[in-house]
């Protein structure tokens, strides 16, 4: 119908040409006003992929896009289960599909497209140790994916001092767990069936109608929820776009690895992740306690960092984290272990050396042992230990990205803490020779952007949402023994022409290891970025905004 012909129709008074003015939004403006029927983006992934898209529960009712086998045997509403409350799950109700127990063992999610990119993610609570759920993604030609989790294994593993440095064995103890049970055995647990494509099998599946079907093989009961495409950490940008295509030299620089507890971009040119993204809250952050007389297990010993499996499965070159030995420098997370405590496994996949950097120990640690003073420790540990953590612990929901730019290739001082320096191990210059002949980029520059929300799952308004970013110096800080009382030039004002105002004199290493000292607003950061980028003729920019409403794009970079 035309745009005159809808003109012609009266709504009530004035026609439906105004109508559609007033009340049409965008397709990505999420304006379904029930939130609990809402989907991981306005227009989801996946129809009733957390199976909410119901008012009522009717147990006699079908759910909606669901059935067991074939479309006339439809899944009933009996086997939904409200699981707000676990730990895991947001908003209410939440309602979650239970294989077994007294209901159906396999359920099949009708036609639908295969969304361009990312992973088909799904979450998993599996109380009891029994089965196995096996997953298979078919598209209509018959082509198919598949990944079964080992609902009656759990993902138990003991690294210390006797194999940390063993990479065969940290490895091995990575593959192994990666679809065991980890927190799945208390709350609901992200696995992935990974779509790491050929350039054939690209044309086959993106795009192309598909169905999805999970089974329980054996076991007594699992519930499953939240069956999606695309990482749920990117849910407020995927900032550079990323993508997995390993026949483009655009995406070769700025390629997507999925993870169940984050994502990043890599970039084969630096040999480093252009970002890390992911999501801390109260449940990644508050570590379990053991039970009386409990054996410890999990990372007694913080382990040797290993190459990324998929990125090795690509077919692009990767390194263990050994080439670090005798850099003088600190083997860097970009997402912390400390932010994924909630169980080992997530802990142990932060270990992969795409998500490391070669980090300045003045840039990197805590200096004085038990102290919680934030002058004892850089800026950086205090933006996880001081930003982060509390705001989490406290009911917060962050969605985080964080990388490091520039590169550094010469010697330089390891590092000029007093403290740090009363160990011989730690004094004189960093050894770049490994780094640089593997063309392993060393970071002038570190940076993170933080976007806050009040709690987990709540609607996001220009009053409960607040971002900010920070970028530090990658570089033992200034020997202060040798500074004058009017202190060094604060050394973001390189960027002046993208700040909003030059910084002033940093005098002493309170103000230096101050996490407000090195604060920009996202535009800044993302500014800069995209400056780099240009110098390195990279065909990809930063936005950390872009699936926001336009309304709080506005509020957070005013």
């Amino acid at each position: 119908m035309s745009k005159d012909e809808i003109q012609e129709f009266s709504y009530p008074n004035d026609g439906w040409g105004e109508y559609l003015k007033t009340k049409r939004v965008s397709v990505e403006q999420e304006n379904n006003p029930i939130p609990g029927m809402r989907g991981d983006f306005a227009v989801p992934t996946l129809f009733n992929g957390n199976f909410d898209a119901i008012v009522y529960k009717y147990s006699s009712q079908n759910i909606p896009s669901w059935y067991i086998d074939t479309p006339t045997n439809p899944l009933k509403q009996s086997a939904l289960i409200d699981v707000a409350g676990i730990p895991g799950s947001t908003g209410l109700p939440n309602y979650a599909l239970q294989l077994g127990g007294g209901n159906p063992t396999q359920a099949t999610h009708d036609w639908f497209m295969v969304p361009d990119w990312g992973n088909l993610r799904f979450d998993v609570f599996a109380p009891v140790e029994s089965g196995e759920l096996n997953v298979k993604l078919e598209t209509i030609e018959g082509q198919s994916k598949n990944v079964t989790i080992a609902l009656d294994r759990d993902a138990d593993f003991l690294i210390d001092e006797t194999n940390s440095r063993e990479i065969p064995i940290v490895k091995e103890i990575y593959s192994e767990i990666e679809n065991q049970i980890g927190f799945g055995r208390k709350g609901f647990e992200t696995f992935q069936l990974k779509l790491h494509l050929s350039d054939s099998e690209i044309a086959e599946f993106r795009g192309k109608p598909a169905k999805i079907s999970f089974s329980l093989q054996g076991g007594d009961f699992v519930y499953i929820d939240n069956v999606f495409f695309k990482s749920d950490f990117l849910a407020i940008a995927n900032p550079t776009e990323a993508r997995w295509n390993l026949e483009s030299s655009t995406s070769v620089n700025n390629l997507l690895l999925e993870k169940p507890q984050y994502a990043l971009s890599y970039n084969a040119d630096t040999k480093l992740a252009n970002w890390v993204g992911w999501k801390v809250d109260k449940t990644w952050v508050t570590q379990p306690q053991p039970e009386p007389g409990e054996f410890p297990t999990g990372l007694l010993r913080r382990p040797e960092f290993i190459a990324d499996p998929d990125l090795l499965a690509s077919g692009l070159s990767s390194y263990d984290a050994n080439i670090f030995t005798g850099l003088g420098m600190d083997r860097g997370h970009l997402a912390p272990d400390r932010d994924k405590r909630r169980h080992p496994k997530d802990q142990l996949s932060t270990y992969l050396t795409t998500n490391l950097i070669a980090q300045s120990m003045d840039n990197n640690r805590f200096f004085v042992s038990g102290s919680d003073n934030p002058r004892d420790a850089s800026a950086w540990f205090n933006i996880e230990d001081k930003v982060v953590f509390p705001r989490a612990a406290q009911g917060e929901e962050l969605y985080i990205f964080a990388g490091a730019f520039g590169n550094n290739d010469n010697s330089q001082p390891r590092t000029n803490v007093p403290e740090l320096l009363n160990l011989n191990v730690n004094r004189g210059n960093t050894n770049p020779d490994n780094l640089v002949s593997q063309e392993i980029h060393i970071p002038k520059w570190t940076w993170k952007s933080i976007i806050a929300l009040e709690q987990p799952g709540a609607d996001i308004t220009s009053s409960n949402i607040e971002g900010f970013a920070y970028i530090t110096p990658n570089r033992a800080e200034p020997d202060w023994n040798n500074v004058s009382s009017e202190g060094i030039a604060n050394p973001l004002n390189v960027f002046s022409q993208f700040l909003n105002n030059n910084r002033g004199n940093i005098t002493n290493p309170t103000d230096w290891r101050n996490p407000d000292t090195w604060r920009v607003t996202i535009p800044e950061l993302t500014h800069i970025l995209n400056e780099r980028n240009r110098v390195r003729d990279y065909d990809f920019n930063f936005d950390f905004l872009s699936n926001l409403p336009e309304t709080i794009q506005q509020t957070l970079n005013s």
